[in-house]
């Protein structure tokens, strides 16, 4: 067995590429990235806001949700090289190939999935000033290494979600109306899935967030997963959880639960109140990263509760603080920024005469202060709603 410091040369030439080698691979994913033939998402606008300062541009969101095409479109607009880490002839690369990678590039570099290369951070923190970085990921831990505290104020971060209705009319070349919204609801919002119509993909898709996304996945994980996707807009609480899961302590509730977020599988929405510690005590309600993921299970026969998920997506996708409110009635959402309501919306598939009352009432104590509305799919009142009342297509175009 070797020794010290010729222990320490064998692993170096193990887990070490050859520049040559590094060299064509990545020749070989730019002239892919090159070709290729994309639709712009929304957020790409803000993006290329920040492409001339030093800040690392950081891309976060579930995996399939679209990072790299976003990062092929930047490429061709400001130029540079992409490199993509999932790519498995890139199993041996390490910390020092870095300075390898950085002497046959130039410009801005895109790195994908860079979570897969320990000590990347690094690298980042000594050419960031140089060169223009993006950096993605398929799980929030990414900015939660010594890169985040290290670039304290040097970064800028977008998540990037899935397709808003309004990105799916344009990948469709669709028009406004409920036809489209229904076929939205359908598919969801993985740009895939939306484009070839097979949602055979997000099968896939969900074993590979859970299986290869979530770090420490247990039996117990496993199984909140599945409850979570199956139970999208009812609300919980780790107490119930913690019964449900057979475990001693809330906290490790809290643990599994934020693993889950960490992965971009759910997100968990809180009750509106501005005291923080109120709001951590109340229940909690979760929906599913892609309203499309949650219709594959069997319990989810509530069409309302993928409205309400699929309007949430959109809400998030633009930058909006969410949570729900519950006082006499309930309000699905309120659109804050911070703490500052800026609307209170309720969604539901069919707005009718025995449901009216309770949909509209809960609004009406919002109704003076921000902009109220009751989001529908199928009007079946004769009631004039007024301002307060619009499709939800209409509302989201």
């Amino acid at each position: 067995m070797l020794k010290g410091s010729e222990d320490f040369k064998e692993l170096s030439r193990i887990n070490s590429m050859d520049e040559f080698e590094i060299k064509e691979i990545i020749e070989e994913q730019n002239e892919e990235a090159l070709k290729s033939k994309l639709v712009e998402r929304e957020v790409e606008k803000d993006i290329g806001k920040w492409m001339k300062g030093e800040e690392v541009i950081v891309l976060t969101g579930v995996r399939r949700v679209g990072k790299t095409s976003i990062m092929f479109n930047l490429l061709k607009k400001y130029g540079g090289v992409y490199v993509n880490f999932e790519d498995e002839r890139f199993f041996d690369f390490s910390l020092k190939d870095f300075e390898k990678l950085e002497r046959i590039t130039k410009g801005n570099i895109y790195l994908d999935e860079i979570q897969n290369i320990k000590g990347w951070e690094r690298f980042v923190r000594r050419i960031h000033k140089k060169r223009k970085v993006v950096v993605s990921g398929s799980n929030a831990s990414l900015l939660e290494s010594d890169f985040a505290s290290s670039l304290t104020g040097r970064t800028i971060t977008f998540r990037v979600y899935p397709l808003s209705y309004r990105e799916f009319l344009n990948f469709k070349s669709l028009k406004v109306g409920r036809s489209s919204f229904i076929k939205y609801l359908e598919l969801g919002g993985f740009p895939a899935v939306v484009l070839k119509e097979e949602k055979r993909l997000l099968k896939e898709y969900f074993s590979a967030i859970l299986y290869r996304d979530i770090k420490g996945l247990n039996e117990r994980i496993e199984r909140l997963a599945f409850y979570f996707l199956s139970n999208v807009g009812k609300p919980f609480s780790y107490r119930s959880l913690r019964d449900f899961l057979g475990v001693k302590h809330e906290e490790t509730v809290r643990r599994y639960v934020k693993t889950l977020e960490k992965a971009f599988l759910i997100n968990v929405i809180h009750k509106y109140d501005l005291s923080l510690k109120k709001r951590e005590s109340y229940e909690k309600k979760v929906y599913a990263v892609d309203h499309g993921l949650a219709s594959l299970f069997p319990r989810i026969k509530d069409i309302g509760r993928l409205l309400e998920n699929s309007l949430l997506i959109n809400l998030l996708a633009k930058g909006r603080d969410v949570y729900f409110y519950k006082n006499k009635g309930e309000v699905d959402f309120l659109v804050c920024e911070g703490l500052r309501v800026k609307a209170a919306l309720n969604i539901c598939y069919e707005v009718n005469d025995s449901n009216l009352n309770r949909e509209i009432k809960p609004l009406k104590e919002w109704e003076k202060k921000v902009p109220s509305k009751l989001l529908y799919l199928y009007k079946e009142t004769k009631e004039d709603l007024g301002e307060i009342g619009e499709p939800v297509y209409s509302f989201l175009k």
